[in-house]
């Protein structure tokens, strides 16, 4: 039997594994870091419009050059002018766990310039101060300064978010690092530009962007021929699948896509906590002609125009996750050569139809329906030849 705390200690083991890693490289620790504000920005700011979204990305990106490129002139300056640390004063008893070296030095030379300081002190020039230095602490008080750095420089670029977006100021708490974050370019950081394609059954997966287009803006969407084609939503209820009719639709389908090999986009704030497990797409039959009867009884057909029904005959669609964008969702079918035959469909979400037409010559015969009015009601049946 497996122990119920095993998981628990070999989480704890990875955590410990790439606290040391970071802990002992200080660009491994910014990289992390970075990867978690560009990670927090994007959660919290997922309410904003895409400019907006865009503009507070391209600033935080901005802020990780500069941090970077400070760090950079800083260790540059630390390898080409050491300063190790120093304790000025008598000489302390030796460490068992350091080896001490006291030299004797002349006088002190002027700080340079560039390194700002609050006061300048001046030694006498018969001053022979005694300089202990730690060699074997030396690395980590350097390790430790360079992290005291970027810390304090990324709490600096965090204030400025926590201004233009309170719910990344109120969040941000601190830094749980969750994995090892791969090393990677600032320049470029869109998914499309460095994710290799995949197969649409992994769009859930984490390995890289979607192979096709994502929408920018809230909507229910048809994907064909790799375009997307944002659905209307009908007026009427789409009724229950156990009405073999719904009331007549009279308004003409505003959406037609060229081809019925299709999957869709669903991008909608509800979706993240309440997603569907599959989801219909229904047949919407039109009415061709009517079956009428005179004062004699003599029946007679007349054509009818801009009239079709939603009928109960539907395609049964699997929901799969996005990954990267928890408000859209990808409906397609479980076969991979799926295709809708020619003809007008509603997908149905909630009760809502969002409308679309199959472009093409109709031959289903489900999508063409005759009437019969008679007395005690109005009778439907498909039509002989579609």
């Amino acid at each position: 039997m497996v122990s119920p705390y095993a998981q628990e200690i070999e989480y704890a083991l990875a955590l410990q594994r790439l606290i040391g890693t970071v802990k002992d490289d200080p660009a491994q620790l910014r990289l992390t870091i970075y990867e978690f504000a560009r990670a927090r920005l994007k959660l919290d700011t997922s309410w904003a419009e895409p400019s907006e979204q865009n503009r507070l990305a391209a600033a935080l990106e901005t802020a990780i050059q500069g941090v970077e490129a400070y760090s950079a002139r800083r260790e540059q300056h630390e390898r080409i002018q050491p300063s190790p640390t120093a304790q000025i004063g008598q000489a302390a008893p030796p460490v068992a766990s350091a080896s001490t070296t006291v030299a004797t030095v002349g006088p002190l030379t002027p700080a340079p310039e560039d390194i700002l300081t609050p006061e300048r002190v001046y030694l006498r020039a018969d001053f022979q101060p005694v300089v202990e230095v730690r060699t074997q602490s030396l690395g980590s008080m350097l390790a430790g300064f360079c992290v005291g750095m970027v810390l304090i420089a990324v709490v600096a670029g965090l204030a400025y978010y926590k201004e233009e977006v309170p719910l990344f100021g109120e969040r941000f708490s601190g830094v749980t690092v969750a994995r090892q974050a791969a090393p990677q370019s600032t320049a470029d950081t869109s998914p499309q530009a460095s994710a290799p394609a995949v197969d649409a059954k992994t769009a859930a997966s984490p390995g890289g962007a979607p192979p096709f287009p994502l929408p920018s803006d809230y909507g229910i969407y048809a994907l064909s021929n790799g375009a997307l084609t944002e659905l209307n939503v009908l007026p009427e209820r789409v009724p229950d699948k156990r009405i073999a009719m719904s009331t007549p639709v009279t308004q003409a389908s505003r959406t037609t896509v060229p081809d019925g090999k299709m999957r869709f986009v669903l991008f909608r704030r509800d979706l993240a906590e309440n997603a569907p497990d599959r989801v219909d797409v229904r047949v919407v039959a039109r009415v061709t002609r009517a079956l009428t009867f005179d004062a004699k009884g003599k029946p007679g057909f007349s054509p009818v125009t801009d009239a079709w029904n939603i009928r109960n005959l539907a395609y049964e669609l699997r929901v799969r996750p996005i990954a990267g964008n928890p408000e859209m969702l990808l409906v397609q079918s479980e076969k991979a050569d799926f295709t809708l035959p020619s003809g007008r469909y509603v997908l149905v979400l909630r009760d809502r139809g969002y409308d679309f037409t199959v472009a093409g010559k109709v031959t289903d015969a489900a999508q063409c329906l005759e009437r019969t009015d008679a007395a005690n009601g109005e009778f439907y049946s498909e039509c002989q030849k579609p």
